[in-house]
């Protein structure tokens, strides 16, 4: 079961007794338990029958105490524990029986922000007709421009594959700030427009000229005056793109540049997008670029990549975050 299909679920007023939300993402967890607690009740339910309570403050024996009461003027009482993973895993033993026997018109919703050992998953699913377990798995990489088209797309707002590398790369895999700023953007566009990189520059402030889907063409296409331009301009403005970002991005691209190298010659093409977790029609990109580089001078990128990620760490270096900068995309492009 999805987020979507627990969503679905609750919009029909089909409820759990019990809601166990774990896992890697926090962002699901957060879209599932922030709907479970507003739609549950009608606000004037609320503040009579919904308790928040968080994993530092809590007391097992206190909240199995709480569920066992009956609502007040309400079908149901809703009990919310954030921040779940604060607590003891051995404290949730003093659950066990409640989960076996779940008041009926009690709901217990548990945000349990990191994925469950398994001794603590066999407890909430003992009882899989009264427990819904659900896992909130971690969107992968190269998975963030589709999850980006499809959030917006829900939306009634269109986002072309570009355009998502270009928000992906440059906020990373932190799904709230991603979801945030795309919230942000779509305030100003109509429901069934189009995102334009004007759009993504105003409101998010991502530049259509500088970004790192912009860098990572320029070197792939050994476009050494652009790249360093680019270079120049993120040296400038690490606090919007840091070299950490950027080493992450180029080292996932040559990853798969590197991956091509060794398949061109001996797969079909949907062999090697699969194998490189691709869709095929970005592979004619990765062809063009192979032309520029070697697998030798693939891995002497990595070792450009690894040495400054050390650097910018601070290990035997204090050069400024953004003269690194500069120095690694100037060596990278001239390797």
């Amino acid at each position: 079961m999805t987020h979507n299909d627990i969503i679905k679920e609750v919009n029909k007023k089909v409820f759990r007794p019990v809601y166990f939300l774990h896992g890697a993402e926090s962002y699901f967890i957060d879209v599932v338990s922030h709907h479970l607690a507003n739609s549950i009740l009608e606000p004037t339910e609320r503040e009579f029958n919904q308790t928040v309570v968080y994993g530092r403050d809590a007391n097992m024996n206190d909240l199995v105490s709480t569920l066992k009461c009956f609502p007040m003027m309400s079908n149901y009482q809703v009990v919310i524990l954030k921040e779940a993973q604060d607590i003891k895993e051995k404290d949730f033993d003093l659950l066990a029986g409640y989960l076996t026997n779940p008041q009926p018109s009690s709901i217990l919703v548990i945000s349990y922000k990191k994925t469950a050992g398994k001794k603590l998953q066999a407890l909430f699913q003992k009882n899989p007709a009264a427990v819904l377990v659900y896992e909130s798995m971690a969107v992968k990489e190269n998975a963030l421009p589709d999850w980006i088209i499809n959030y917006l797309m829900q939306k009634k707002i269109v986002c072309s594959p570009k355009i998502a590398q270009i928000i992906s790369g440059s906020l990373g895999n932190d799904l709230s700030k991603i979801a945030n700023e795309l919230d942000k953007v779509m305030l100003n566009l109509p429901e069934g427009g189009t995102l334009t990189m004007d759009d993504v520059e105003a409101n998010i402030g991502i530049s259509k000229k500088y970004n790192s889907f912009e860098l990572q063409a320029a070197i792939a296409k050994n476009q050494k005056a652009k790249a360093l331009e680019i270079a120049s301009y993120f040296a400038a403005n690490t606090r919007e793109i840091s070299i950490f970002a950027v080493i992450g991005i180029l080292n996932s691209y040559f990853e798969k540049l590197f991956v091509f190298l060794q398949l061109k010659n001996s797969k079909p093409h949907a062999a090697i997008a699969a194998e490189m977790g691709i869709k095929p029609f970005m592979l004619d990109n990765y062809a063009s670029a192979s032309s520029n580089f070697s697998m030798k001078k693939v891995l002497e990128i990595f070792k450009t990549l690894r040495a400054y990620d050390l650097k910018a760490k601070g290990v035997d270096c204090i050069t400024p975050e953004g003269e690194l900068m500069r120095e690694m995309i100037y060596k990278i492009v001239h390797l």
